[in-house]
């Protein structure tokens, strides 16, 4: 391809998709303080409105999909590890609110276990580990209420 054949692609790539429009942006001017914030924003979205309401269940593949895009365009480590913290924290700050602690309880863990994780493999543990601690602590907190306070079901035999 000729220059004038690449520049109409990138042109046409930029008008065809939002997610290739935002990435094109972000690598004119860099600024991965600022993504970071922005992302941020879109995922406190997913678990309450604009009027401060708490939602009433966040949708999980969008909240995948945020975290999938700013990975593959932040490639420093020390900020994915603040946004999957920040995952966590929402989601606790959400569930403490909200009831429907069972059904959601399995994917907080899995993501706190997935930040964790990360934190160790790219070796950020001493900038992120008494937040971990926290945050695993707040985690633990949330099961023992969940535990205590579950309703036991009765079976009932039908004839």
């Amino acid at each position: 391809m000729d220059k004038q054949e690449i520049i109409s692609m990138v042109e046409e790539l930029y008008d065809a998709r939002k997610e290739a429009k935002e990435y094109l942006e972000y690598w004119i001017n860099p600024d991965p303080q600022k993504e970071l914030e922005r992302v941020e924003k879109l995922i406190e979205r997913q678990f309450v409105t604009p009027q401060g309401v708490n939602r009433r269940s966040p949708s999980l593949p969008a909240i995948a999909k945020i975290i999938k895009d700013f990975m593959t365009i932040c490639f420093d480590p020390e900020k994915v590890a603040e946004l999957l913290l920040f995952l966590v924290e929402k989601e606790c700050d959400w569930l403490e609110v909200r009831y429907r602690r069972v059904s959601y309880r399995t994917n907080l863990q899995k993501n706190l276990r997935e930040a964790e994780l990360y934190i160790e493999t790219n070796a950020l543990e001493s900038l992120y580990a008494i937040r971990l601690e926290r945050l695993k602590e707040r985690v633990e907190a949330l099961d023992a209420y969940q535990t205590e306070h579950t309703p036991r079901r009765r079976w009932f035999r039908f004839r």
